[in-house]
Formats: structure tokens, sequence, C-alpha cells
């Protein structure tokens, strides 16, 4: 499979993510990025249940931790779904991803880069009376090493207007409550790049209109892969629906792997990856059952 990544640039493949990954190489992946089923949701891939979530994401993770290099990365975007109300109890929101992400760091090994939210600026309607709308989903960001770099600077943002003026006009000056991040009169030039990236991701939810029916936004996985990878890394999707991932990717210069159980979300997949990797694909994409 790593010949083939290597001369198509990207393989697609009709199988079980976790099982998919194992045909890889050890140490031989940098990031990890990926949607699994969310908890509860009922879609055509399956319900995962929240009391079977931990044990149907371990084989992703086993896998995960010994297919990633020393220094990769694995990023988890999933939300929490609400159990089922009852006659006698609300639909209350599950706390399984809180569950997973102290998992993934006790039982698996991994560590905690940070837990970053996704603001939807175009939330779906719900219908839910028990609590406020569903509006946000979390990025579970964590590092094989214990030590990690990550860069940056390849996520600034713009700074605001007010930031600048600020920075123009303001000198900093050592508090007397204790705090020690001022210890001296200082002032703050803009750096060229742009501000520091926040942990907190605003912006729409995909409008594209295609067969699957939880379609990521491109700069969701764009933000991870300019972070943790450089040109020629593999980055990898497990549960990786019509390729937004594997797009992302390539536009980037990174090699991509990716698999998924449904035979149309591979065709899909392979027909926008086959678009982007200068004609050079893997035809039809495998189906391994």
């Amino acid at each position: 499979m790593l010949q083939e990544i290597s001369e198509n640039k990207y393989c697609v493949r009709q199988m079980d993510g976790s099982k998919g990954m194992l045909l890889l190489p050890d140490k031989s992946i940098k990031l990890i990025y990926g949607s699994p089923p969310y908890p509860n949701a009922e879609r055509d891939y399956g319900v995962w249940r929240a009391s079977e979530y931990i044990k149907k994401m371990a084989p992703f993770l086993d896998a995960g931790y010994t297919k990633l290099r020393d220094d990769g990365f694995i990023v988890i975007n999933v939300k929490a779904n609400r159990e089922k109300a009852s006659a006698k109890f609300a639909s209350k929101r599950s706390l399984i991803i809180e569950k997973l992400a102290i998992e993934m760091e006790e039982t698996w090994g991994f560590h905690c880069v940070d837990i970053e939210i996704w603001i939807k600026e175009n939330p779906v309607p719900t219908g839910l009376r028990v609590a406020c709308q569903d509006a946000y989903e979390q990025n579970l960001w964590f590092s094989k090493s214990p030590k990690w770099n990550i860069n940056l600077d390849a996520i600034r943002r713009p700074y605001e207007s007010h930031s600048v003026q600020t920075y123009e006009s303001y000198e900093y000056k050592p508090r007397s409550n204790g705090n020690t991040y001022v210890r001296k009169n200082k002032r703050i030039s803009p750096n060229p790049l742009g501000a520091l990236p926040k942990n907190v991701i605003c912006g729409g939810v995909s409008s594209r209109i295609d067969g699957h029916p939880a379609m990521q936004p491109l700069y969701l996985p764009e933000k991870y892969i300019k972070a943790t990878t450089s040109e020629n890394d593999l980055v990898v999707d497990p549960w990786m629906g019509s390729g937004t991932t594997g797009y992302a990717a390539l536009s980037l210069g990174r090699y991509f792997a990716g698999f998924d159980v449904v035979e149309e979300y591979v065709a899909q997949a392979n027909i926008r990856l086959l678009s982007i990797a200068g004609g050079v694909g893997n035809g039809e994409g495998h189906k391994t059952k």
C-alpha cells in the first residue's frame, strides 16, 4: 500500500479503517485526522451507542498508536449526541466523548495537546426543548509523544483591527497582583504572519450536497494538517466519508490514505482525489470486505 501511495499520492479503500491502518508500516503516519460515527447518531453506516462507544473506538486507537510516527498526532472530530428521552427521563447529554478523551490518555498513552471547539455558525435546528441549541463539536487533539512541535505560524489568523491599534499605542506594565507574565515595561509588535491561533474554530457547516450525511468543511482538516505535518508527510483518515481530509491533504502537498466501509463514499472520495492528484490515481478505488 505504501508504494501505491508513493506513486499515486493517495490510496482509498472500502474497508474498516482500523484494519486498513494495519496495512501500513509501523510508525509511518504523521497525522490521523477523522470524524468517527457520533455516539447514538442513526446513520446508514450503523449506530454506535454511547454504551459501546469506547469498545468501538478501541481498534482504531490500537492501530493508530502503532502506526503513528513517534512525532505523530491524532485529531478526532466528534460530538456527543444525546440519550433518547423516556417517559421518566429527559434527553440528557452523553458524557462519552469526555470519557473517550480521558481513556485516550490513561489507556492508550496519548498526550492531550488540546480539546478544541468547532462552533458551527449555521447549526441545523433540532427541535430540542430540554437544552440550548446544539451548535458545537469537539476536536480531540492528541500527540503520541509527551513533547511535541506544532507549526503555529502556519495557522496564524489576521489580527483584529483594534488589536493592532492597541499594540501601536499601548505599553504593557508589570502587575501588582502577582501575575508575572509582564515583568517590565514593554511594547508588543504584531507578528507579520498574524495573530496566534485560537483553540476555538468558528465557521459554517459544509454547503456541499453529496450522498454523505455529515460532510465536513474543508477548513477543519486543513488546520490540523498545516499545524502538524510537512510536505510529503502521510495523513490518514480511517473514517474517510467523501474524502474531505484527503482533498485537504493533497492540496497541501501531503500523501493520503483513507478508508470507509460504505462503497458509495469511497467512490465519491476517489473521484474528488483523482481530480486533484494530477490525473494519477487508483482507478475506481479498492474494495476490501
